[in-house]
């Protein structure tokens, strides 16, 4: 049995050895296929299929303050996490952190600072991840209380880098944004996710905390065990009545027409995952598509392959060997086939997931957990036998449904038969189809990310740079001491030799701020969300944004001079349409103290270069009060604009710049200097990264229907060469034998499109949708970027015309350079 084994597969190692072409497109049609399907099914097994890194995973949730049907969130108000704090049962355990960690200074208290990422918690949140401290301890509720002694929670990362893996860390004090902050304990490695803090501080959540009454805070907690999902989500629901009860204004949240509020629950999972599964779930089906399509192109050659080796097989039957025994080598080719393209998969994978990492603008959960392992091997493995045996071997058996008889007669005489030819056809057919799907998917998104690209952001980036600084802490809660600061940071900017302009604002565009509630005096009815920005005089000609009426604002705009602002063009045209806005007054910072506005300004783009530009307002920086002040540097970077002179070619602005922060203040260090193009080309990151997806997969696609067509094309030229030769002989011109296998290329690529046209209309709903989950942009927004669907599958159609024409002209050229004579002859 071994003998006989061995002897199979040295049989069927000639055979893939006689047919080097043959073998190499198969090997590398599947090693393509199976390495992009490889890699995609890694980095959806690490982020979305993986259990969280916490002990007992399956208890821990998240709980959100949401409308019905919106996706998984643990999203809170500070009104409504107080009320879950206190009155909740369901849970074993539960927490409140802020949205998210924030910039802030760390100093050891020996002379030097950096900026750190830390979170404020409260006393629960630690415990209910279920991770024990490596050293010291979790808060306690009186630290989580109001006015307590602060104190702090590092994780090993900052303990070891930063503090040099101490072991009488516990105790002593460190300074952050320089205030005094006593260490009570260090948190484990294995707590480490992608957005892990450096450190955590205690939240002492009051009515006065910064963002109270906004959606600024997430909620996770921990079942207890005799308690199910359902009987959580019913306590919920009857909180849920009580919030509206306590907070009647709540009512109103969502607009008219708007599903209720209401709390629910998610596995802390699903919570963890939800912005990223879309995106996730859209480059697998387009992964899946083009596994497909190598499977249909292998499925092609194999069919092809065991139809032109039907004399073989029927003389090796009529010899006496058994069906069993020629399926046998059959499988043992297919299995070698399948190993050896799983080797080149697994081999693509291992190069293509880093760079998909290193390159995918998506924040992607639990993006350190995505690893090449031995189950992600064996799952290629698995692929490429299973793709082999189902697509290759079960359409090549087709040969046996014909006597030995039959098949002798056949080999002598036009080649493939009807079945075989038949399942040719419609295996060209479905990849057309499916490349004219994933042409126009590309064609889509190539032209969202132009139409990104030709938005105006509202500045001029040539030439500017940003530097950023957190001016958190006791020392920076008033205003007089912010701008003390930055006049003389800005004093020294403009020092620095090739600086032509120097300001700050606190918001800046394509970054963040604060998003505020506004309206025009006397005109409530047209509350709604305002982007407030507060700036110094000079700040619109340093970023290169037009006044368009009225003045910019000027040193005279003092904390003791009347309340001035700049707005939009947008709020301008919504609250005084067809007349100047200069002279009015604004409610926004301060519903008891309006604004008069004394110019307009054209619109800049808040999130994303492609979001709904929203009515704001600019603040003169030195007119900020305290109460103002302190949440805006608590929450949002301050950041100095520098424009440069064009001639200023590479000076070592970015290293004079840090300089000059370091002098004025050394416990405050630069938390990020970067070029303003830079924000610009984060904001199409995720179009310009599809974009170049798709066209890859589009352009694999394609590559795959025109080997598969120029196969086809040249296997029934080879196996109708009598019956072509005898037709030239009875006069059929060269041009007509040209022309019968052209059109028979073409009306097959004719069909494919027609299936493929419908199937790009159908997608691009889920295209917007994949667009609209990156750019901050509603599905609406989104699916005008892309444009008109027709215009992507004709040019779709066109390149696949083409690339059809190209791969079956050789073919047609040999099928009319036929002579009879020598084709008749050969027969």
């Amino acid at each position: 049995m071994l003998n006989q084994a061995m002897h199979d597969m040295r049989y069927a190692l000639r055979q893939l050895r006689r047919s080097p072409g043959f073998t190499a497109t198969a090997v590398l049609t599947l090693g393509l296929g199976i390495g992009v399907t490889t890699a995609m099914y890694s980095i959806v097994r690490g982020t979305l299929l993986a259990p969280l890194p916490y002990p007992h995973a399956e208890e821990l949730v998240g709980v959100g303050w949401r409308h019905a049907g919106e996706p998984p969130s643990a999203e809170q108000t500070g009104e409504t996490g107080d009320l879950l704090l206190a009155n909740a049962k369901s849970f074993a355990s539960i927490g409140l952190a802020d949205d998210g960690p924030l910039g802030q200074n760390f100093s050891d208290g020996r002379g030097s600072a950096t900026t750190i990422r830390s979170i404020h918690v409260t006393s629960g949140y630690l415990p209910t991840l279920g991770f024990a401290p490596l050293l010291g301890r979790t808060f306690t509720r009186e630290e989580d209380t109001p006015g307590a002694a602060p104190t702090v929670v590092l994780s090993e990362k900052l303990w070891r880098t930063m503090l040099n893996a101490d072991h009488g860390i516990v105790g002593r004090v460190i300074h952050i944004n320089g205030d005094p902050y006593t260490v009570i304990g260090v948190m484990p490695s294995a707590l480490a996710t992608v957005d892990t803090p450096d450190a955590w501080q205690p939240m002492q959540l009051s009515a006065k905390t910064a963002g109270y009454e906004g959606d600024n805070f997430q909620m996770i907690a921990r079942l207890r065990p005799e308690v199910s999902m359902a009987q959580a989500s019913g306590e919920l629901a009857g909180l849920t009545k009580a919030i509206y009860q306590q907070y009647p204004g709540y009512a109103k949240r969502g607009g008219a027409g708007a599903a209720p509020l209401s709390e629910r629950v998610w596995p802390l999972r699903d919570v963890v995952v939800s912005d990223a599964r879309p995106s996730l779930i859209a480059l697998s089906l387009a992964v899946l598509a083009v596994l497909l399509m190598a499977c249909l192109n292998l499925a092609g050659l194999i069919t092809a392959r065991a139809s032109s080796r039907r004399a073989e097989i029927a003389l090796r039957t009529a010899l006496g060997a058994g069906r069993i025994a020629v399926m046998r080598l059959l499988l043992l080719e297919s299995l070698l086939l399948a190993l050896c393209g799983s080797v080149l998969g697994i081999g693509l994978a291992y190069m293509v997931v880093p760079m998909l990492l290193a390159s995918s603008p998506i924040d992607l959960p639990q993006m350190n957990r995505v690893v090449m392992d031995l189950p992600v091997s064996a799952f290629a493995i698995f692929v490429g036998i299973a793709t082999t045996l189902i697509f290759g071997l079960v359409p090549a058996l087709g040969v046996f449904r014909q006597s030995t008889e039959t098949q002798l007669g056949a080999s002598r005489t036009a080649g493939a038969g009807v079945s075989q030819q038949r399942m040719g056809r419609v295996l060209i057919v479905a990849q057309v189809a499916l490349a004219t799907v994933l042409l126009s998917v590309g064609a889509l998104l190539t032209n969202a990310f132009l139409r990104m690209r030709a938005i105006p952001p509202g500045v001029v980036p040539e030439h500017l740079y940003t530097l950023q600084v957190n001016l958190k802490g006791a020392r920076y809660t008033s205003s007089a001491r912010s701008q003390q600061f930055v006049q003389s940071v800005e004093e020294k900017l403009r020092g620095i030799p090739g600086v032509a302009k120097v300001a700050t604002v606190n918001g800046l565009p394509l970054d963040s701020g604060l998003n505020d509630v506004g309206y025009p005096a006397g005109h409530k009815e047209l509350e709604g969300t305002v982007e407030a920005r507060f700036v110094t005089p000079g700040y619109f000609q340093a970023v290169g944004t037009t006044l368009l009426q009225g003045r910019d604002l000027s040193s005279s705009d003092t904390e003791t001079s009347p309340r001035v602002v700049l707005i939009n063009q947008r709020a301008a045209s919504l609250w005084w349409p067809g007349r100047s806005a200069i002279g009015e007054y604004v409610f926004d910072l301060d519903t008891n103290t309006p604004s008069r506005v004394v110019g307009v300004v054209a619109d800049t783009h808040v999130r994303s270069i492609a979001d709904k530009v929203n009515p704001a307002s600019y603040h003169a920086y030195a007119q900020v009060p305290d109460d103002v002040m302190k949440p805006i540097n608590g929450w949002f970077a301050t950041t100095f604009v520098m424009r440069t002179f064009e001639s200023a070619g590479n000076l070592p602005i970015a290293e004079a710049a840090e300089a000059s922060i370091a002098e004025v203040d050394a416990e405050v260090p630069t938390a990020k200097f970067a070029a303003m193009q830079s924000y610009i080309d984060k904001g199409v990151a995720a179009p310009r990264f599809f974009t170049w997806l798709a066209g890859g997969f589009a352009g694999f696609s394609l590559l795959l229907t025109v080997v598969g067509l120029f196969g086809l094309l040249s296997y029934q030229v080879g196996s109708r060469t009598r019956e072509l030769g005898v037709r030239i002989a009875l006069g059929a011109q060269r041009g007509q034998v040209l022309g019968l296998v052209l059109g028979s290329g073409l009306a097959l690529t004719a069909i494919g499109l027609a299936a493929g046209a419908m199937g790009g209309f159908a997608v691009r709903g889920v295209v917007a949708s994949l667009l609209s989950s990156t750019i901050y942009v509603n599905a609406s927004e989104a699916a005008s970027l892309l444009g008109n669907e027709g215009l992507a599958i004709a040019i779709a159609a066109f390149a696949m015309l083409v690339s059809a024409m190209a791969a079956s002209l050789i073919p047609a050229r040999r099928a009319a350079s036929i002579e009879p004579m020598e084709a008749l002859r050969n027969e």
